[in-house]
């Protein structure tokens, strides 16, 4: 009887070059949300805000957006909300109402990109009829 090898050099080679390709880490595309409190850095590793949120909550931090991988459409407020969906509606002139729709829709209040520091005035406000408190 003779004895046989488990294979020639070369399968044993392309064996083992599998078996190095399996156990490589595989490139993780990075999350659009990040959790963040003072003591540490953006952790950016999640996909869904509601899951961001929880989370930030239990460390005493806050959600935030990870602006490399999430684009936010500048609107005509000064915050926006951006979903899971990753949807931005830039579209708040204050933190209070965009934080409420926020919480009410499972997503993130983030400051506006590139927002200018007011809005600019209304040029015909000079000329339009007022509309509250009539006689």
């Amino acid at each position: 009887m003779t004895s046989q090898t488990s294979g020639t050099p070369r399968c044993r080679m392309a064996t083992v070059a599998g078996l190095v390709l399996l156990a490589a880490p595989l490139p993780v595309a990075a999350a659009p949300f990040c959790v963040q409190t003072e003591a540490i850095p953006p952790q950016c590793i999640y996909f869904d805000a509601r899951s961001c949120n929880d989370r930030a909550h239990e460390m005493g931090g806050t959600c935030s957006v990870n602006a490399e991988e999430a684009h936010i459409s500048v609107g005509l407020g000064h915050y926006c909300l951006f979903t899971s969906a990753q949807v931005s509606a830039c579209i708040y002139p204050e933190r209070d109402a965009c934080d409420a729709e926020a919480k009410h829709q499972h997503g993130v209040c983030v400051a506006a990109p590139n927002a200018t520091e007011s809005p600019a005035p209304d040029p015909y406000r000079d000329v339009r009829p007022l509309t509250v408190g009539g006689d």
